[in-house]
């Protein structure tokens, strides 16, 4: 008799800053199990000089820049990463992302200068309302600052 395997547990990590802390990513690694798989999802958020105009391409640097980060973190504390760009509406992100892969758990990286701006908008709480799975933020100011080689 073949005994069905497991599946890994799914977490969606959102980065709407660059989580290339090792410290963080540690803590991010905490909450997966052996085997578990992430999926990064990076807002392309809109700078105020660029907010008027057509041209995104700016701003997908820095988000592709910041899931690049991300993901390497990620994958040099031994989690299985793959990642993506999402919409600039980060709860908009968030379901696209679920939409694509289901998650079990939503952990969202902010910085202090983010904070209020999430709060603002209310994106922790409409996530935890909206998407029954359990939220968990990680604030990257709490962290010890990246080594860079």
């Amino acid at each position: 008799m073949v005994e069905p395997t497991a599946k890994p547990r799914r977490i969606l990590y959102v980065a709407r800053e660059a989580c290339g802390n090792p410290a963080l990513c540690a803590e991010v690694r905490a909450h997966a199990a052996a085997g578990a798989e992430v999926l990064v999802v990076a807002p392309v958020v809109s700078s105020w000089s660029n907010r008027w105009t057509l041209d995104d391409a700016e701003d997908r640097e820095r988000a592709e820049a910041r899931l690049e980060e991300s993901i390497a973190c990620l994958r040099g504390n031994g989690l299985r990463v793959q990642g993506t760009l999402g919409d600039a509406d980060e709860v908009q992100a968030i379901a696209d992302a679920l939409f694509a892969f289901p998650a079990e758990e939503i952990v969202i990286c902010l910085e202090e200068p983010e904070r209020s701006h999430w709060a603002r908008k209310g994106v922790v709480e409409r996530a935890r309302e909206r998407f029954g799975v359990p939220v968990t933020e990680i604030d990257v100011a709490e962290r010890a600052p990246a080594v860079l080689a």
